[in-house]
């Protein structure tokens, strides 16, 4: 499934003092409210969409926070400021989640080792760092 990015833009450039005329809407946040395509969101001046756009399958970070709680037993875990780290693809439709929990600056050394890369090469680095 391929994840679809809209460009907008307001193209009022008279007497605006903004940098922000461009903005991106994903097709499922258009899909719940096709009006959020309808206004420049930080100015309401009124919006031209310029492209449908297909993203690339480049890797996704995600820091998923480690606190837990155990249902039966109601005692809690709650290893605060430590998290998962997951890396999935554009569609979500793969992802790799560590085995251990890491403390913030640990993610986001992580994190770094995928920048920039394909779904593809991102799975080999998450292979060979043992993650």
């Amino acid at each position: 499934m391929d994840k679809i990015i809209y460009r907008c833009t307001s193209e009022v450039r008279i007497n605006r003092n903004t940098k922000d005329l461009v903005w991106y809407i994903s097709e499922e946040e258009l899909k719940n409210n096709e009006e959020v395509a309808d206004f420049n969101p930080w100015n309401k001046d009124e919006a031209i969409t310029i492209a449908k756009s297909y993203l690339m399958d480049d890797c996704v970070v995600i820091f998923r926070p480690a606190r837990m709680e155990d249902r039966i037993s109601r005692s809690r875990d709650a290893p605060v400021m430590f998290y998962f780290i997951e890396i999935m693809n554009q569609d979500e439709s793969i992802k790799f989640t560590s085995r251990r929990i890491y403390p913030w600056e640990k993610v986001i050394e992580f994190a770094s080792w995928f920048k920039g890369l394909s779904f593809v090469a991102a799975t080999r680095v998450w292979k060979v760092k043992k993650l």
